[in-house]
C-alpha cells in the first residue's frame, strides 16, 4: 500500500528568487496525483525537494508521518528507499545494458543473490511490457522505451512512493496516452503512490484521482480530478483547455503583470456596478 505525504507551509527559494511559497497539500495514498503548472514554475524542483535533493526554506515534509526536511544523510538515506523516481529522460546508464539498469539499484542497496535479483528484473520488465528486452542498450531504443525502463527500474526496490518528473516529455501523443495507461496498471498492480509532474492536458484529464496546480510561486489548488476539471478558476480553466485567453502569459513575469491588469479591471467593473447599484 502506498504512503501518505503531508505538505505543509513549504516554500523554496534560490538567493532572492522564490520559487514557489506557502505549498500545503496532502498525497493520498495509494492514489495517482498531477502537478500541473506552466513551464519555469518549479515543478521538478518541487519533486527534488520531496526527495530530499534540495532543502526547503521552511515548511513541513511528512512521509507516512514521519518528517523528513530535518533528517540527517542516513536518516534520509532509509527514507528514499521507500521511494522511486522516474526522471524526465529515464536517466539510464548508457554503458549498461537495460538490464543492469534496472538490477543497479538491487546491487547497491540489498544484498540479494544474483539469481534473487534476476527474478525481480525480470518481473520488472514484464510489468512495463519490456519482456526479453534486457540486453539491449538504452541509444538501441525509442524514448518511449527508455521511459518504461526507467519505470521498471523506479519499481525494483518496491516503492510506497514513486514519482514521475515529465514522463511524457520527449513523447507523441500516442506513447504518452499510453505511457499514461502504464503508469494507472502500475498503480493498480502494485497500491504505491503516485506523484507526477507534467504540463500535459492529457494526462491530467485522464489519468489522476487527484490534480495540483503550481503558478506564480504558489499553489493554486489541490483537488480531485472531476472538482479541478470543473473549476472556473481562471488559471486553471485556461491551463486546461489550452487556451490564449487568461492570465497565463510566455513568462512569469509577464503573468504577473497581466494578472494585477486583470485585476485592476475587476475592481473598475466592479466599483462601475456598485456605483449604478446605488439609489439616487
Amino acid at each position: 500500500m502506498g504512503v501518505a505525504v503531508e505538505i505543509e507551509g513549504l516554500t523554496k527559494s534560490f538567493g532572492k528568487q522564490t520559487v514557489w511559497s506557502d505549498v500545503t497539500f496532502d498525497l493520498p495514498p495509494g492514489e495517482i496525483s498531477v502537478l500541473l503548472g506552466p513551464s519555469g514554475t518549479g515543478k521538478s524542483v518541487f519533486l527534488k525537494t520531496l526527495v530530499g535533493l534540495f532543502k526547503p526554506d521552511r515548511g513541513s515534509i511528512r512521509i507516512d508521518g514521519q518528517e523528513v526536511t530535518t533528517l540527517h544523510e542516513r536518516e534520509l538515506y532509509a527514507v528514499r528507499r521507500r521511494l522511486g523516481v522516474l526522471f524526465q529522460d529515464g536517466a539510464l546508464f548508457g554503458s549498461m545494458n537495460l538490464y543492469d539498469n534496472i538490477a543497479f539499484p538491487l546491487r547497491e542497496h540489498t544484498r540479494k543473490t544474483e539469481a534473487e535479483i534476476r527474478g525481480i528484473v525480470e518481473d520488472r520488465l514484464e510489468l512495463v511490457g519490456m519482456t526479453g528486452d534486457g540486453d539491449k542498450f538504452p541509444a538501441e531504443i525509442s524514448g518511449g522505451m527508455r521511459k518504461r525502463a526507467g519505470l521498471a527500474r523506479a519499481l525494483v526496490l518496491d516503492p510506497e512512493l514513486i514519482l514521475c518528473d515529465e514522463p511524457d516529455s520527449g513523447l507523441d501523443p500516442v506513447r504518452t496516452a499510453l505511457l499514461g495507461e502504464l503508469i494507472s496498471e502500475l498503480n493498480a498492480a502494485t497500491g504505491a503512490t503516485f506523484l507526477i509532474v507534467t504540463h500535459d492536458i492529457n494526462t491530467a484529464r485522464t489519468i489522476p484521482d487527484h490534480i495540483g496546480m503550481l503558478y506564480l510561486r504558489r499553489l493554486v489548488a489541490f483537488a480531485p480530478r472531476a472538482e479541478m476539471l470543473a473549476s472556473d478558476e481562471p488559471v486553471l480553466r485556461q491551463f486546461l483547455n489550452a487556451s490564449r485567453e487568461g492570465p497565463i502569459g510566455m513568462t512569469e513575469e509577464k503573468d504577473a503583470l497581466e494578472v494585477a491588469r486583470e485585476r485592476e479591471r475587476e475592481l473598475a467593473v466592479d466599483d462601475y456596478r456598485g456605483d449604478h447599484r446605488e439609489g439616487p
